[in-house]
């Protein structure tokens, strides 16, 4: 059987989903945005190559984003006509009063905020990962739209705006921590997936592996000599009994097999930090 023959070319966003690539050459090629998920890549070459993410894939992620928060801002501007009649009704009922009561409401919810963006923030990925990329733009959007309207409020020189300068500073303080996991999120996408894929005595010798998903893989054997691992690898639930450090030589572990979660803490000396 031909082994396949990919050295040292630009492979980029190229797709070799399920593919026997048994034996292939891919040393120094540029893998960034390849899928090999399901491939069987047994004693396949990957020296000196680079994985991860495409500018391809970070702008189709940011503008499936952006796409999505405008489509869903429609919806946000009917719902917010339905709240400021709701406001203004309410206000011709209760006057003052009212408004009294609405700008502590509004302070309270924003220190809320605030004090537990933490786990807001923990839990939002997860949630929109259900709904869709729209929701990561809603959110920001929703928050930069907030810290204005406050702000323009609190300088508007009308009774009692002053009152609002509180809810803007941790306003804007929420949209600023949004907008940095907002940009974490896009650079921590996976870029190149072996996920599901045979790499059973597979090389990636001084390999530069960034934003790439080895889930499920099957790793036995693969040689790390030198290799670099970006923050954002993934290594979820991969199945490897032992590597080597060198060719055939320094076996890891010296006797017996990785133990259950040693693999990753054994890899994590290879990581560097971003």
């Amino acid at each position: 059987m031909n082994q396949p023959i990919y050295k040292d070319q630009n492979l980029q966003d190229q797709a070799f989903v399920g593919q026997d690539l048994t034996g292939a050459d891919f040393s120094g090629s540029d893998l960034r945005g390849c899928d090999f998920t399901r491939a069987i890549l047994i004693g396949a070459n990957f020296d000196r190559v680079v994985t991860g993410q495409t500018q391809q894939q970070v702008n189709t992620a940011v503008l499936s984003v952006v796409m999505g928060a405008i489509a869903m801002l429609v919806m946000a501007i009917i719902l917010g006509f339905v709240i400021v009649t709701i406001d203004n009704l309410l206000f011709g009922w209760f006057g003052e009063f009212y408004r009294g009561i609405s700008r502590v409401f509004y302070a309270i919810i924003l220190f809320v905020l605030y004090f537990f963006q933490g786990n807001i923030l923990e839990w939002f990925p997860k949630t929109s990962n259900f709904f869709g990329n729209a929701s990561i733009g809603i959110l920001w959007l929703m928050m930069l739209f907030l810290t204005l309207g406050l702000g323009a409020t609190s300088f508007s020189g009308g009774s009692g705006s002053f009152l609002f300068l509180i809810p803007t500073v941790i306003s804007a303080i929420v949209t600023f921590k949004v907008s940095t996991w907002f940009i974490q999120s896009i650079k921590s996408r996976v870029g190149t997936s072996f996920k599901k894929a045979n790499l059973t005595d597979s090389s990636f010798s001084h390999a530069l592996i960034e934003n790439t998903d080895f889930s499920f893989a099957l790793l036995s054997g693969i040689c790390v000599d030198g290799w670099l691992l970006g923050s954002y690898t993934l290594f979820t639930k991969s199945q490897c009994d032992y590597l080597y450090w060198k060719p055939q030589k320094d076996r890891y572990p010296h006797h017996g097999d990785f133990q259950r979660d040693e693999l990753e803490k054994f890899l994590s000396q290879f990581t560097t930090q971003k």
